[in-house]
């Protein structure tokens, strides 16, 4: 309905809050009482954030963080938007944040000419990609530069200034789940974009995003169900793979089995020791190329080996090396300190703490609930006299009940990266150079305003 659509939204956010006392809202109004955004929240995408949430992936302009979880996410990924760089810095000042590297890679197109583009984009994708160290990353990136003479070049420049942003060499001891790029998340919106159109209503948009919501955690359900009763196919007659198969989901045990399949040719070398460590190397020449060595330091207090390939610290899955060493000290499973439990079956059993309750999943014993849903409510009512109403439902830039205020519809807006791209000069003469018109297969030339059939000579006969 239209002119009444904000204040249906409002309702439905306050019946759905009746209905159940564990869904949030936040709606941010003007001056006038207009609309400007909301946000809200059920229980289940809380538990999911909680669980997951150590990984954050935006790709639309970052406004305001205040509902992300307590517990804030080691990384971010988004691309160069400045109001986001600005946004992350004052929200999340504890978490690293990295620039899409897929949007990065897309303007090598645009910023390089056509000849620079063809004979060495594949050299600066394999030094982005395969450089494990910065300071090789460096090395390989100056050598393109100089061979092509590319000093001059202002956005080469620009990218490399960001490296530490963006560069797998100078992010990868964070982790990142094995992301690189907001792709995952434009692959989501691909999704949505099937049941969900601009024309939409606001409630038209609620009512189809929760069922897209529901057909999505329905397929979670059935992840887990095959995690639970099908059993994947064991290579090797090892301890590590018979107890990770019962450990991780079905699709991260077969990374794992991968790695572990590539250890089995893997031998660490021993090439210094004192009292409280060791050094190994190992060896290995990626797809035949030329050889690399990994080192393995080895921490003989804390019983602990990391790899200069930080593969376990960025992904979470312990690389070939590390499983090479630790076969080292026989036929072991693997220790707990190299599994990261958001990998396993049961990484959805533990405890979550929310902004105004605490979700125990595993929690079973009503007398329990009761004691910890009182002393909750204890502090809640604390910090209500502290520093104001919590209750979540308002709005939030007056501080009034939303239960006592009029919402008006937003302003229409185009939103960022809506409708077509606009093309630079260079760009538009690139691609009308790739369109060279229509072929005649009756004279073979091209851009003719015959064909086969037309052609005059042919006519004849």
């Amino acid at each position: 309905m239209w002119g009444k659509d904000a204040e249906l939204l409002k309702k439905y956010f306050l019946t759905e809050q009746e209905k159940d006392p564990s869904f949030m809202f936040e709606i941010d109004a003007d001056d006038e009482c207009q609309l400007k955004r909301c946000f809200w929240s059920d229980l289940v995408c809380r538990r999911a954030c909680g669980c997951f949430g150590d990984v954050v992936v935006f790709d639309t302009t970052l406004i305001s963080m205040k509902s992300m979880p307590a517990n804030t996410p080691k990384m971010i990924i988004t691309d160069q938007d400045p109001a986001m760089t600005k946004a992350v810095a004052q929200s999340l000042p504890n978490t690293f944040h990295r620039y899409c590297s897929w949007h990065i890679l897309e303007k090598f197109s645009i910023y390089l000419n056509t000849i620079t583009y063809r004979d060495f984009y594949n050299d600066f994708k394999h030094c982005i990609w395969e450089s494990e160290r910065p300071e090789e990353f460096e090395r390989k990136w100056a050598s393109i530069i100089k061979k092509e003479n590319l000093h001059d070049n202002e956005w080469l420049k620009s990218i490399f200034e960001l490296r530490s942003r963006w560069v797998p060499a100078y992010v990868n001891h964070v982790f990142s789940a094995g992301m690189s790029s907001s792709q995952r998340v434009e692959s989501s919106h691909a999704f949505f974009k099937r049941i969900i159109s601009k024309k939409n209503l606001l409630m038209d948009f609620i009512l189809r995003f929760n069922r897209a919501l529901a057909h999505q955690h329905h397929e979670d359900l059935n992840a887990d169900h095959v995690d639970i009763n099908e059993k994947p196919v064991l290579k090797q007659p090892l301890e590590m793979e018979k107890q990770m198969a019962e450990i991780y989901t079905r699709k991260i045990f077969y990374t794992f089995q991968d790695e572990l399949w590539h250890s089995l040719v893997t031998v660490p070398q021993i090439v210094s020791e004192n009292d409280t460590n060791k050094m190994y190397t190992v060896q290995n020449c990626p797809n035949g190329g030329v050889p690399r060595f990994q080192e393995i330091p080895y921490d003989k207090v804390l019983d602990y080996a990391s790899c200069s390939c930080k593969k376990f610290k960025s992904e979470g899955i312990p690389c070939r090396h590390i499983l090479a060493f630790l076969r080292l000290f026989g036929d072991i499973p693997v220790p707990n300190q190299y599994i990261m439990k958001r990998w396993t079956r049961v990484a959805k059993s533990q405890i979550i703490y929310d902004k105004e309750e605490l979700v125990d999943s595993i929690m079973s014993n009503e007398e329990a609930a009761v004691i910890v849903n009182d002393a909750l409510q204890s502090l809640v009512d604390q910090f209500k006299s502290i520093g104001g109403s919590t209750k979540s439902g308002g709005i939030s830039e007056k501080g009034g009940n939303v239960n006592d205020t009029t919402l008006e519809d937003p302003s229409q807006v185009r939103a960022k990266a809506c409708g077509r791209r606009l093309k630079g000069e260079k760009e538009k003469a690139t691609n009308a150079a790739k369109y060279r018109g229509r072929r005649c297969n009756g004279c073979g030339k091209i851009d003719q305003a015959h064909d086969k059939r037309s052609y005059p000579i042919l006519n004849k006969w």
